[in-house]
């Protein structure tokens, strides 16, 4: 079939036949299936019995992303021997102004296909995440948990020793009650275990959670808590995990009104190790400035009740994460469209200039570049600033002199590759430099603020904040000016090719 198609394409278009585009686009295109099934599979969320704070991926994506960047590599090495046999720019080939252009356009579909792999592949995994719940469903769940940390074995709050001034020093001394409101109560009780909140979408601050579950125990609220243990067995029954106790158990085991301090501890798995530490904050107790000893920590025995908190939390955070915090966003999505424009233009000018002229420029730039970082990082960033300039804006001098002039091409062969290389980081390099310009000369690394009524209050700087706030614009305007500077390039290339060597 390709070879067919390549036959056709080789009288209808002779610049397609060449690239070898359609074969190298559709074998592509299968590895990118293969790739979003692989990813989508993965993507399953496993509630497991035994699990405990981590959550298992399943196959590793760090060997799903090596092999991606092979084949990557291996496609592109048998694509670039392909690709090199035939140059009809190099032997003269009558072309049409902007044919380059189209050229370049084609090698950026290709390395846009080739070097996405991993991409698609980690997209995959996150969209099958995702789809398990709704980022408020997945909140409301992440919320049920962290409500039923206090009656589960866990940490505690209040720590078991106050601070007081004992002949002008402070010194910690033991206790075993604490106030809360207008009641007395013991460094064990409930009263004092702490809540646990997630970092992913929680409705509530740590404070705000932990008020609400002490306002119901100190007000004497069962609905609430059989309302959330009920929730929290709901859970348990949807991802078919197992537990020894139900909801009416566990609050008969663990409520115990007013004082909360009759309570059995409530396993977080079903597992002898499933959390290691449910201690009072300890400290030392001090009665001489040289000589401390350890306060007894406080306890509470375990039983063998258990329920899956474990297993939900680290289930319902991973779902959580995908919604969140995806793996593919809009950083990566740069990172992989910055990638394959500069493969595209390293290809493209090694294909108008000769590899005798690009391994050059590749060296000579480099050392020009290690020179100018070094001094840059002697003299202050503003150097580096005035060397790109002064380097991009030389070498296209040069090369529209020598186009000018068509006396001979000279070293302008190098420049070509290197003005290719350098125009992509203009628009980035002229950001940063006004917005460094902007930083300096309004005080924005030395202010302090002002005071108001003597509050302090921090000063704005709304012009920084405007350009910050639009780097993301400014990194799609650049492919498009990137583009836009290829196509109008492209014909002074055509023009450089028929000036005579020397």
């Amino acid at each position: 079939m390709f070879k067919n198609i390549q036959d056709k394409l080789l009288i209808s278009n002779p610049l397609l036949w060449n690239l070898k585009i359609v074969p190298f686009a559709c074998i592509a295109l299968v590895f990118h299936l293969i790739f979003f099934l692989i990813g989508y599979s993965n993507g399953e969320v496993v509630f497991k019995n035994d699990s405990y704070n981590y959550y298992d991926s399943g196959l590793d994506t760090g060997i799903i992303i090596f092999f991606s960047v092979i084949i990557s590599i291996l496609i592109t090495i048998v694509w670039l021997v392909l690709y090199s046999r035939n140059n009809a720019f190099k032997s003269f080939y009558p072309k049409s102004n902007f044919s380059l252009f189209k050229e370049f356009l084609y090698i950026l579909l290709f390395t846009s296909l080739t070097s996405t792999f991993t991409l698609t592949y980690l997209y995959a995994n996150d969209f099958r995440t995702r789809n398990y719940y709704t980022e408020n469903e997945v909140a409301k769940k992440l919320e049920i948990l962290s409500l039923s940390t206090p009656f589960i074995e866990g940490s505690f709050m209040e720590s078991n020793y106050v601070s007081v001034l004992v002949d002008g020093q402070y010194k910690n001394q033991p206790r075993e009650n604490f106030q809360y409101r207008e009641r007395t109560y013991n460094l064990s009780s409930l009263m004092n275990k702490r809540v646990e909140t997630d970092d992913y979408y929680m409705t509530s601050s740590d404070s705000a959670m932990t008020f609400r579950v002490k306002n119901w125990l100190y007000e004497n609220q069962k609905d609430s808590v059989k309302w959330v243990f009920t929730e929290f067995m709901k859970m348990a029954k949807e991802q078919n995990l197992k537990t020894n106790i139900t909801a009416e158990k566990w609050f008969s085991l663990v409520y115990n009104y007013p004082k909360f301090e009759d309570y059995t501890i409530i396993k977080r798995s079903n597992s002898d190790n499933s959390y290691e530490s449910y201690e009072v904050a300890t400290a030392y107790d001090s009665t001489t400035v040289d000589v401390a000893v350890p306060v007894e920590n406080v306890r509470q025995p375990s039983s063998s009740y258990y329920v899956p908190y474990n297993s939900l939390r680290t289930g319902y955070q991973e779902i959580a994460r995908a919604h969140e915090n995806p793996t593919i966003n809009l950083e990566s999505l740069y990172f992989y469209l910055y990638f394959a424009i500069g493969l595209a233009i390293a290809i493209f000018s090694f294909k108008v200039t000769s590899g005798r002229n690009w391994l050059i420029a590749m060296v000579s730039l480099g050392i020009v570049s290690l020179i100018t970082g070094i001094f840059s990082a002697l003299s202050g960033g503003t150097a580096f600033f005035v060397f790109y300039w002064l380097l991009f804006f030389g070498l296209l001098i040069h090369f529209f002199v020598t186009v000018s002039a068509r006396a001979g091409k000279g070293i302008s062969g190098i420049t070509l590759n290197q003005i290719l290389w350098l125009f992509p980081s203009f628009v980035p390099i002229l950001y940063f430099c006004i917005l460094d310009i902007a930083k300096s000369t309004s005080h924005y690394y030395t202010s302090s603020g002002s005071y108001i009524n003597g509050v302090q209050v921090a000063e704005t700087f709304p012009k920084i904040d405007w350009m910050e706030d639009h780097f993301p614009e400014m990194m799609i305007a650049n492919i498009g000016l990137i583009i836009l500077f290829i196509f109008l390039f492209s014909v002074q290339i055509k023009k450089w090719k028929g000036i005579a060597e020397d």
